[in-house]
């Protein structure tokens, strides 16, 4: 079985949630309204919901909510936010492997999740593992059932973010791991999904109100809030960490984050991709 992931989420569980903030969440209701079933008789499946972030916004609004998570940290944070919310349902498993019924969900949602589905051992196929979590999805799924998946455009993982030109290896590193959009929706396609679309929420970042925060990469908090930090090696850190308090102390980081600005606000940081079971 290949590891799935390259972050440490046993440790970065304990502050993820002063780093993250769920985007995007009219978009996913949108996606889950446009099914048969109204929403509030819909049973929805996060796949790989980490603390609970999304299930935090979206239980007041859809039936019922499964969590599922591969990591226990995360999953201690998330099952302690719900322990008295009788229509959510955590469990920790695999994405490769639904422990759930076929036709069961009405709608699945999957937040910047499936670039962690990478086999680094089979190059010859490596979003193969990918392929494996659509071809689940479309099992537990009813049919006209919606898949949502929130992942990065490469032009968004390079661009998207005003400190991925402070480590560039290690955003080549990871952008390797991000499948591209055309392969998403291919893939999709070939597993038997109807197109549905792309949105891509422009104003909204992953890190929220922290996001500018022009020492922030300097606090190991910070950077665990994004999992590309832990493939910079520590050479390449101490010289990223080096511009930050350089560009602080001589007063070039406010004009350095409005030029990375500027790029963000023309194509944001994340796509939203969804498409319906047949």
């Amino acid at each position: 079985m290949n590891k799935l992931g390259f972050e440490n989420y046993q440790e970065t569980s304990k502050s993820y949630d002063t780093t993250r903030v769920p985007i995007g969440t009219e978009i996913l209701l949108g996606c889950f309204a446009s099914t048969p079933r109204p929403l509030s008789e819909q049973i929805v499946l996060d796949g790989g919901c980490g603390t609970g972030n999304y299930i935090e916004v979206l239980k007041s609004k859809v039936g019922t909510i499964y969590g599922l998570e591969f990591n226990e940290g995360m999953l201690r944070q998330g099952q302690q936010k719900f322990t008295r919310d009788a229509n959510i349902h955590l469990t920790q498993g695999n994405l490769l492997n639904l422990p759930y019924e076929k036709n069961y969900f009405d709608g699945m949602m999957s937040n910047q999740v499936i670039h962690h589905l990478v086999s680094e051992e089979d190059n010859s196929d490596k979003f193969l593992l990918l392929a494996q979590m659509m071809q689940e999805a479309y099992r537990v799924l009813r049919p006209q059932g919606i898949l949502v998946l929130n992942s990065c455009s490469q032009k968004q993982l390079f661009d998207g973010f005003w400190w991925a030109d402070l480590i560039p290896q290690a955003m080549q590193r990871v952008a390797k791991r991000f499948p591209p959009l055309e392969t998403i929706t291919s893939l999709l396609a070939e597993i038997g999904f109807q197109e549905g679309g792309q949105i891509v929420p422009v104003d909204a970042v992953l890190q929220g109100n922290n996001y500018l925060e022009p020492e922030g990469p300097l606090n190991k908090a910070y950077r665990d809030g994004d999992s590309t930090w832990s493939l910079a090696t520590e050479a390449e850190l101490e010289q990223a960490l080096e511009r930050v308090r350089n560009m602080n102390a001589d007063g070039s980081i406010k004009q350095y984050l409005e030029k990375r600005e500027n790029l963000r606000r023309h194509i944001g940081q994340t796509t939203f991709i969804y498409a319906y079971k047949g």
